[in-house]
C-alpha cells in the first residue's frame, strides 16, 4: 500500500514539475518536484488510511447481554439501545472465550436477511 502510495505520488509530481516548467519556464526544478512529490504523497496517504478511519467511526459500542461459545450464538445490547444478535463467526477466534457478561466490545452493524446483526466483533 505504502509502495502503491510513493510510486503515484512520484508520477503525479514528475507530470505537475513537468507542466510548471512548461508554463513558467525554468526555475528551481528539485525544488518544485520534491513540493509537488510531498502533496502527492500525503494527498494519497491520506486517501488510503482515510478509508479506515471511515470505518472506524462507523462502528459503535456495546455490552454483551449474554454469549455462549458452546451453542455459538449471544446477544449484545448497544450503547444507543437496543440488542443485537452475534454470531460465532464474527468475533475474533481469540476473544470467543473472553466474551462474558458486560463486557464492552466495539462492533459494526449489518443487514441481514433475518435483520441487524453485530460483525467484526473486538473486545475494548
Amino acid at each position: 500500500m505504502i509502495f502503491r502510495s510513493i510510486v503515484t505520488s512520484a508520477l503525479f509530481a514528475a507530470i505537475y514539475t513537468f507542466l510548471i516548467l512548461v508554463l513558467l519556464g525554468n526555475f528551481e526544478v528539485w525544488q518544485n518536484f520534491f513540493i509537488f512529490w510531498s502533496l502527492g504523497f500525503l494527498s494519497i496517504l491520506g486517501y488510503v488510511y482515510g478509508r479506515k478511519i471511515r470505518r472506524t467511526f462507523k462502528s459503535e459500542t456495546g455490552k454483551i447481554k449474554w454469549f455462549d461459545p458452546s451453542k455459538g450464538y449471544g446477544f449484545l445490547i448497544r450503547d444507543k439501545g437496543g440488542d443485537l444478535f452475534v454470531h460465532l463467526r464474527s468475533v475474533k477466534p481469540e476473544d470467543r472465550r473472553k466474551l462474558r457478561e458486560n463486557t464492552k466490545v466495539r462492533f459494526a452493524v449489518e443487514e441481514t436477511e433475518r435483520g441487524p446483526q453485530a460483525e467484526k466483533i473486538r473486545i475494548i
